[in-house]
């Protein structure tokens, strides 16, 4: 019965704490201060959808890589690079990639043709030392995507 007491005023007390917290965040306007400073896309839901399965499909690719490195089988690593290389890149619609910013589409750019070093390379070479140099190469473009931009549905 104590243990149940103490966990009541503890909740409560989180609860306060939480409470007062989400409070603290509200500027003299009565708005929410947005802490995410990332340039907004905004994009239709559909349009949207496509912008962020690529991304998904980015991440996808990265895993079937770290795991073939794993295995140490360079068949999967470049077959696994080679899905999200320069011919994935025309999955976006040519309509959806004029809305985009030329750093986005650069940055993307970067990512495809990173994704294409890496399937020629891992066939060629077989050296998984470079293979993990590119996927570092690599995913500092989806960091620096990340840092800039935030994806949105357009209201």
């Amino acid at each position: 019965m104590r243990s149940k007491a103490i966990f009541a005023v503890f909740s409560g007390f989180l609860m306060t704490l939480a409470f007062n917290t989400s409070h603290s965040e509200v500027k003299n306007s009565g708005t929410l201060e947005d802490p995410d400073t990332r340039s907004m896309l905004a994009l239709p839901a559909d349009e949207r959808h496509l912008v962020l399965v690529e991304m998904r499909n980015f991440v996808v690719a990265m895993q079937s890589i770290l795991d073939g490195l794993a295995r140490d089988d360079m068949e999967q690593v470049a077959s696994a690079a080679r899905t999200m290389g320069s011919g994935a890149a025309n999955e976006i619609p040519p309509h959806v990639v004029a809305k985009l910013p030329e750093t986005f589409k650069q940055l993307a750019g970067k990512v495809h043709t990173t994704f294409d070093a890496i399937s020629m390379d891992a066939e060629a070479m077989g050296d998984m030392g470079h293979t993990v140099g590119q996927l570092s190469e690599l995913t500092k473009h989806c960091v620096a995507c990340h840092a800039i931009y935030q994806v949105d549905r357009l209201r």
